[in-house]
């Protein structure tokens, strides 16, 4: 070999020596870009800045911190929008810029500054504009501001700034989002309700839900793939949208549902982990074991069976979206499962359990039901209520002169029911709006009559307190705070008060499930007694069971909820942490059997 290429190889493999020391050092070098992070906050503000500004710590790397506030949801219209809307929307945007930068100044390490900027982002104009590309060329983090997920995607999609967003989301930019900032990191996105009749308490009917998966309308081009995204979750009711967008074809058939004021980190688009926060978020797996694939929608309303339901909280907790994995426990080898729970006592009457019925024209099916079961006899309703709260009045109006009924309020004059003669009439119906003022010892003799044969049919309340053990809350409350604590913080440890119920049935059962969010309350009731199988009664539906069986009467689903093969933990919030329950929905005349 010639000295002089020696010399020239002896040279380069000291520069590559050299290069490689330079590289591990950092010192010259870039090191690889981190693993892309996305942040889904489900609602809410200040409660989860800490936990976006601790995943923005700890990626930045100069001596300022830069963040980017992004609002196009805030917008009512992609295309324009006034001077004086363009106004307000800075005000509002610029007052949750300055908390995110008071939040950041505070807590930023020693040494180092914070830098947190508004882009004035409400129309496609304002996305297409090159101006206001400067303010993504190298974020640390973006925060997504809330508000309308539809028209921020019009906004967004196909321009030059959701190309530069997807640019520094591969840098490795912490993106966040809350509300509807979170459903547009979902690439197959729920939009709303599709239509202003639909809601949460009929969520499952089909079409209820606007899902935007195509190139036309869709969410972000970075968003996940791997599932479905939902916001709001407990706090408003979401569950239902979400097991309806989920059976849905061509989409992804798991889904994350993130409370308000709850965060999870989605990191690489399939990891779900370190949440943060005040609450819990829920993944639904109708992938697994072939929930989706075998969804159908009889009478225009959901059924579907065997989708895995796990529960995340704070702590160390994770579930990969690609192997449909909980880091609590493996998933189950089958989906074989029994509803035996449901046969009624040898001897005992015919049972209707159902929700919302005073609100139920007479002709509807589970009035029917009850009528027929009375046989032109005389009804007694049994009113769990003071005689002057007005739903004893509004069930004799209801009833009017279709049949005889009598009327009795154990309540105010427990010592009259008591001593009352049951003999004469041929069904019971038994009703109430607050379980928490029932004394299930003063409703002995219901269990007795009924398992003596008489037909009985147990609404609301009543139906709340006929199974093993019961949540003995009133009504979910209009006013705010209150309600936060009935609805989200049920999932919390000692949220729920559990009482022994009558024991008609060794199961569970949350009346008005969808219509007066009681989804915590269905999935406490179930942790609480991880043994029996728990139900969610939805208004309109009804659970019928016979000598025949048990099935699903009336004009809306029934929810089943099962965590007998479960694990359990809590979160460090005292979150309730579920690994691989089973939830099943059976829409109106279906059999609720083995699934």
């Amino acid at each position: 070999m010639k000295p002089s290429l020696r010399r020239s190889r002896l040279f380069v493999l000291g520069l590559c020596a050299a290069l490689v020391f330079i590289f591990l050092d950092g010192s010259m070098m870039t090191a690889q870009p981190p693993e892309p992070l996305l942040i889904a906050i489900g609602g809410g503000y200040t409660d989860t800045y800490d936990g976006f500004l601790a995943a923005v710590f700890a990626r930045a790397g100069g001596d300022t911190v830069n963040i980017t506030v992004l609002p196009p949801a805030y917008s009512s219209s992609a295309e324009r929008i006034g001077d004086d809307e363009r106004g307000l929307n800075m005000q509002d945007a610029e007052h949750r810029r300055a908390q995110l930068e008071e939040a950041c100044t505070r807590r930023v390490p020693a040494g180092r500054a914070c830098r947190v900027r508004l882009a004035p982002v409400f129309t496609r104009a304002d996305a297409e504009n090159p101006a206001n590309l400067a303010f993504f060329d190298a974020p640390d983090g973006v925060f997504v501001l809330g508000g309308d997920q539809s028209i921020a995607m019009q906004v967004l999609m196909d321009t030059p700034l959701e190309t530069a967003l997807a640019a520094a989301y591969a840098r490795g930019a912490v993106i966040a989002g809350t509300s509807a900032g979170l459903a547009v990191q979902s690439r197959a996105m729920i939009a709303g309700y599709a239509g202003d009749e639909n809601g949460p308490a009929n969520a499952l009917n089909e079409g209820a839900v606007l899902l935007w998966n195509d190139s036309i309308r869709r969410g972000l081009s970075f968003g996940v793939t791997r599932a479905i995204l939902e916001q709001h979750f407990w706090e408003r009711a979401r569950a239902g949208r979400l097991l309806n967008a989920l059976a849905q074809p061509g989409v992804p058939h798991v889904g994350l549902g993130v409370d308000g004021y709850t965060a999870v980190q989605v990191r690489g688009g399939t990891r779900l982990e370190g949440v943060f926060g005040l609450y819990t978020a829920a993944v639904f797996d109708a992938e697994t074991f072939g929930a989706a694939e075998k969804a159908a929608y009889p009478g225009g309303l959901l059924d579907m069976r065997n989708v895995l339901f796990h529960t995340l909280a704070p702590g160390d907790f994770s579930y990969d979206l690609d192997t449909r994995r909980f880091s609590l426990a493996a998933p189950p080898d089958s989906a074989e499962r029994d509803f035996s729970a449901l046969a009624l006592p040898d001897g005992a009457g015919p049972l209707l359990l159902t929700g919302g019925l005073p609100a139920l024209p007479l002709d509807h099916p589970v009035w029917a039901r009850l009528l027929e079961w009375a046989g032109g006899g005389k009804i007694l309703v049994i009113v769990l209520a003071p005689p002057d709260d007005g739903l004893g009045e509004r069930i004799s109006a209801q009833l009017g002169e279709a049949i005889s009924a009598d009327f009795v309020f154990p309540l105010a004059d427990p010592e009259t029911f008591a001593g009352l003669d049951l003999s004469p009439y041929t069904a019971l119906l038994m009703t109430g709006e607050d379980a928490s003022l029932i004394e299930v010892s003063t409703l002995a003799r219901i269990n007795e009559t009924w398992r003596a044969g008489k037909p009985l049919a147990l609404d609301d309340a009543a139906a709340a307190v006929a199974g093993a053990f019961y949540a003995a809350h009133p009504p979910t409350p209009d006013e705010a705070a209150e309600r936060e604590a009935a609805v989200q913080g049920s999932l919390i440890q000692g949220g729920t008060t559990v009482r022994p119920g009558l024991g008609l049935l060794e199961a569970t059962f949350t009346p008005r499930l969808m219509a007066d969010n009681r989804w915590g309350r269905l999935v406490a009731l179930a942790y609480a007694h991880p043994d029996r199988l728990a139900f969610g009664l939805n208004d309109g539906a009804a659970l019928e069971i016979t000598a025949a069986g048990a099935r699903v009467t009336g004009t809306n689903s029934l929810i089943a909820l099962d965590l007998r093969g479960a694990a359990l933990a809590l979160g460090t919030n005292g979150g309730l942490v579920i690994a691989n329950g089973w939830l099943d929905v059976f829409a109106p005349g279906t059999l609720v059997q083995d699934a």
